[in-house]
């Protein structure tokens, strides 16, 4: 007799996969641009300058490689962009329509949702890799464990503590509300560093909060005996943009944070 799969391990099996994915993509990038930097060569048309961190680690700073240009946005064509910011710029278009198309589709169609969520996943790698070189790579992996054992915590609470976390959902709307709103007021009238470290902490906790109701939401749908992956497949793109979230609100804090 074959055991039916569970939802909590379909989840679990979508999350773990894309995750792998994405931070698999994610640090071959970033040992990519070491082993160039070795080598004395660009990487993927950046060059890098190598200093010591304050841990005494290696921190790669990307250099910008060419000079800036004062084009209005009006005047701005496709022809004023170098090779390789051509190619950013795709990657993060192929990435953001893919996100909104896997959230659109994925109640509709499973494998369309999957396939969507899967070139997401490949494609938010490289930017995931440049951001943390961005900020410093080191941090960038200290920044993931955390959010490792932050999301970990928050399933065993969500999971196993016995209560009901449904009764957030109104504050975890108006706090996702309010950081929308804070990020679009820093856009138009800009933000001091001790500002902006705030608005990624206070962003960090809302998200921590949103892995335990989302995962107190899959206990109560799996104890209420619904089993079916496309319910895994919209629980598990819940909890990984949760996940990416909360990531990405750590690493703007240790940036910010930095003298």
């Amino acid at each position: 007799m074959q055991m039916e799969t569970s939802l909590l391990l379909k989840t679990a099996l979508i999350l773990t996969t894309q995750l792998g994915v994405l931070f698999a993509g994610c640090f071959f990038v970033i040992s990519s641009a070491k082993k160039a930097y070795m080598a004395g060569r660009p990487f993927l048309g950046i060059e890098f300058i190598g200093r010591k961190n304050s841990r005494g680690e290696l921190d790669l700073i990307p250099i910008a490689q060419t000079q800036k240009k004062e084009i209005k946005l009006s005047d701005l064509r496709w022809e004023d962009f170098t090779k390789i910011e051509r190619y950013y710029l795709l990657t993060f278009a192929v990435w953001l329509i893919s996100l909104f198309c896997t959230i659109v589709f994925a109640p509709i169609s499973t494998s369309i949702g999957l396939t969507l969520m899967t070139i997401s996943s490949i494609t938010f790698a490289p930017i995931l890799g440049f951001i943390m070189l961005g900020v410093d790579e080191n941090d960038g992996l200290r920044a993931t464990l955390l959010t490792c054992l932050i999301t970990v915590g928050a399933a065993l609470i969500g999971m196993y503590s016995g209560i009901d976390f449904s009764f957030m959902r109104g504050f975890l709307f108006f706090g996702l509300s309010s950081l929308l709103l804070v990020g679009f007021g820093r856009i138009f009238f800009g933000m001091t560093s001790a500002m902006i470290r705030i608005k990624a902490i206070c962003g960090a906790v809302l998200f921590s909060l949103f892995l335990v109701y989302d995962f107190n939401r899959l206990k109560q749908l799996s104890d209420s005996g619904i089993n079916d992956w496309n319910t895994a497949l919209n629980l598990a793109i819940s909890i990984y943009l949760d996940i990416l979230n909360l990531l990405l609100e750590i690493l703007q804090a240790m940036s910010e944070g930095k003298p």
